[in-house]
């Protein structure tokens, strides 16, 4: 009897879970502070799950900033962080498009739920030294800038996330019930 509290308590937390309102785009997060949003090919509507900002921030601040803005959750009282990642910035052609720009890339993650992925480009260091040879600093409209950060929402439909669940739910049943069966024939 326990054993079936136990297991409906963990079912119906985890279903809460899934079925957590969330954002649905890109554009749920909030610009970068004192940025310039970028109108370049390919940060527009050629990829409309991305937002490409112009700014002065370093990592620290992008990074901590979108990881407080995706940090959505929070049930009951009990806020749950997202699980981080730190990408190769060479994975950031899969993750945010083709030819992206990167000198690193981070990710926040809702497992079956939703992630976004947090790309910055800093051609220099904070002494001012490039990251690689031929780097050229950030020029677009009449401004300078020293980073440029783009963002991408992977999101899924609560539908799918609940099937998702519901399946896993129901595979953890029948392997249970065919190793319980299989150690009982032995």
């Amino acid at each position: 009897m326990i054993k079936k509290v136990a297991l409906s308590i963990i079912f119906f937390v985890g279903l809460t879970y899934i079925l957590w309102p969330g954002p649905s785009s890109t554009n749920d997060f909030p610009s970068l502070p004192d940025s310039l949003k970028s109108d370049e090919p390919g940060d527009t509507w050629e990829n409309p799950d991305n937002a490409a900002y112009f700014s002065n921030f370093r990592r620290e601040f992008v990074v901590n900033y979108y990881k407080d803005k995706f940090s959505h959750l929070n049930i009951l009282g009990i806020k749950i962080p997202p699980l981080t990642t730190n990408h190769p910035p060479e994975e950031a052609f899969t993750h945010i498009r083709d030819q992206q720009q990167s000198t690193y890339l981070e990710q926040f993650a809702y497992p079956l739920r939703e992630a976004i992925f947090v790309n910055g480009f800093e051609p220099f260091d904070e002494e001012g030294k490039p990251w690689r040879e031929g780097a050229t600093r950030i020029y677009t409209k009449d401004n300078y800038y020293e980073t440029k950060t783009t963002i991408r929402y992977y999101g899924s439909s609560v539908p799918s996330r609940l099937a998702v669940y519901l399946l896993i739910w129901l595979s953890a049943f029948l392997l249970f019930k065919l190793t319980k069966k299989a150690i009982l024939e032995k």
